[in-house]
């Protein structure tokens, strides 16, 4: 495998998707081995599944938290759930209840999923490679697809779906291909609410393009389509809720789910003396993410290497918008640490650091962030909340 990459070096995106591939393998194989086994070990102790033992071991596992939600809403949609279920953004459960239509809910999710998080790893890759080479590339992928809470990307939830829309956006952008690069990046505002983030990071690039290229109108036009159709994306959704008399998404967070939003400063302050006065699991995790996070992202802004300004932009407003979070009824910053697998320039930047390492620094970051991800991933099949 190092050979063939070796050989084809910068040879199109195939190479980044095989790794893609291969990495997600592992992932699905890796994760369903380790899922399964504590389902093995405490299934006595578990309530007795409707489905046959292979059903519960080998899917029924990855439903957890939120999955639940974005399957039932793939088998029922929005006229049969209750109104707290309607904060959640429509492209992913759509998908899924497509595929239901050849196979079972759970089965649909994890091959939506699965899918996506080909089409993320390889887009990092991709962008990677781009900005710092092939070798850079392959660990940017390698990086996320070890992160610790990087089993929410092959899980039945949105990170993968998410991630994989916008940074093929930022590809397409790159390249000046805008109407494409806003379409996606409108798909990805309706899977996930904070894609609207991405709308700025964008224009912030297609000035810097409009520049470089002398103030080209045609280049202004076509990056103005492109920036419409990506806010578009996340109104429409917001459009439709309003239609359907449903309670602004404010309201049903705080009534439904113990969620509000506060400026960050409060939101940090409200984070800190919560993991001061009860450092449970999720409440280290969402505090170790925002930490690990923050200092990534104030190296890139200092290190000239990393200093992309659009990346920047979408890094830092997606991260602030995760800090101004509060949760009245769970950890403060409440599922952090699964929100930043979606925070592509921190892995891009990791992968370049890496490609420069040692092997032995590169088998230690291996080592001890896969050892995280295979112990979250059985805590996360007995119900403990670790995103």
């Amino acid at each position: 495998m190092r050979a063939w990459l070796a050989r084809h070096g910068r040879a199109g995106p195939w190479a980044a998707w095989l790794w893609a591939a291969l990495c997600v393998l592992g992932l699905r194989l890796a994760l369903g081995l380790v899922l399964a086994g504590a389902w093995w070990v405490l299934r006595p102790y578990l309530p007795i599944g409707a489905g046959s033992v292979w059903q519960q071991a080998a899917l029924d596992m990855w439903v957890r938290w939120d999955a639940v939600h974005y399957l039932t809403l793939a088998d029922v949609g929005y006229a049969g759930v209750s109104v707290g279920d309607t904060v959640f953004y429509p492209l992913y459960p759509a998908l899924v209840g497509a595929a239901a239509k050849l196979l079972p809910v759970t089965a649909a999710g994890l091959l939506v999923s699965t899918g996506a998080a080909v089409a993320a790893l390889a887009g990092v890759h991709v962008l990677a490679e781009r900005h710092y080479g092939p070798a850079a590339g392959r660990w940017a992928a390698t990086a996320l697809a070890v992160y610790p809470t990087a089993l929410f990307l092959v899980a039945p939830f949105t990170e993968a779906l998410f991630l994989a829309l916008t940074v093929w956006a930022f590809v397409l952008a790159e390249r000046e291909r805008w109407p494409a690069a806003g379409a996606l990046a409108g798909l990805a505002a309706l899977t996930r609410g904070p894609g609207l983030l991405t709308v700025p990071a964008l224009a912030w690039l297609a000035v810097t393009q409009w520049r470089a290229a002398g103030g080209k109108a045609a280049l202004a036009v076509r990056a103005g389509l492109g920036l419409a159709l990506a806010a578009g994306g996340g109104l429409a959704f917001l459009v439709y809720r309003q239609a359907q008399g449903w309670p602004p998404m404010g309201v049903v967070l705080r009534a439904y789910s113990g969620v509000e939003l506060l400026n960050p400063v409060r939101g940090v302050s409200y984070a800190v003396a919560q993991v001061l006065r009860v450092p449970d699991l999720p409440t280290v995790l969402d505090m170790a993410s925002a930490i690990v996070f923050g200092g990534l992202l104030l190296v890139m802004a200092r290190q000239t290497r990393w200093r992309n300004g659009a990346w920047l932009v979408y890094f830092g407003l997606n991260l602030l918008f995760d800090l101004s979070k509060h949760s009245l009824t769970a950890a403060a910053w409440q599922s952090l640490a699964r929100y930043v697998l979606v925070l592509f320039p921190a892995f891009i930047a990791a992968g370049d650091w890496l490609a420069r390492q040692t092997r032995r620094v590169r088998f230690a970051y291996l080592t001890f962030s896969s050892a995280g991800l295979l112990g979250l991933s059985a805590l996360y099949a007995l119900w403990f909340f670790v995103g």
